[in-house]
């Protein structure tokens, strides 16, 4: 026989080794390709995760943020209403024809389109009555449509006094004293609820 040709075991024992070193190598393909696809798959799916995680606080945090400025609004609003009821002073009589006195400190003065130096005037038609009117109003709540005006008088150059009442309610009257503000106008200073219309006819 010759040495030369390998004998047919030979072969078959070489296509084995052949055939194992290529299936090895397609199983360690196969097994590269599945890591590769599973670290690509659960590592999108890492950084979803993280997105929503990194989201989900900021939400949270802005919610929380958003609920504690309303709160805080609320308190603070009611802390002023507070603030605002507690310094209306409301007291009984005050003198003969006085059921109560009412003094506010959060009246403001009602706003004037008067300039240049201030002159109280009593002629209904003038600026200047017509903003005292205003001020009766503002610090009595009777709106201006429904108010009588029965008396407006002066006290000095920067002070008034004027009773009114609601129309067709002519013993539901008050008596309120008045102060100007220079370059803002007329400020209500004291309310008096009267017992009796003493100007009414």
């Amino acid at each position: 026989m010759n040495e030369q040709y390998p004998s047919r075991s030979e072969k078959r024992l070489k296509r084995k080794k052949t055939n194992r070193i290529l299936n090895t190598a397609i199983v360690v393909v196969i097994i590269l390709i599945i890591l590769v696809a599973f670290s690509i798959f659960s590592g999108g799916n890492d950084e979803e995760t993280s997105k929503k995680t990194n989201h989900e606080p900021k939400t949270s945090q802005q919610e929380t943020s958003t609920v504690n400025k309303d709160k805080q609004e609320k308190h603070t609003k009611k802390e002023k209403e507070k603030k605002k009821k507690e310094k209306v002073i409301v007291e009984q009589g005050g003198g003969p024809n006085v059921e109560e006195t009412i003094k506010d400190p959060n009246w403001e003065p009602v706003a004037t389109q008067q300039s240049g130096e201030h002159v109280s005037s009593f002629d209904t038609n003038s600026v200047d009555w017509k903003e005292k009117v205003k001020a009766l109003s503002y610090a009595t709540g009777i709106p201006e449509d429904n108010m009588t005006v029965w008396f407006i008088s002066g006290q000095g150059p920067d002070k008034a006094i004027g009773t009114v009442s609601p129309k067709g309610r002519k013993n539901d009257a008050y008596r309120v004293y008045i102060e100007w503000v220079d370059g803002k106008g007329w400020k209500p200073v004291q309310v008096e609820k009267l017992i009796h219309n003493d100007k009414g006819m």
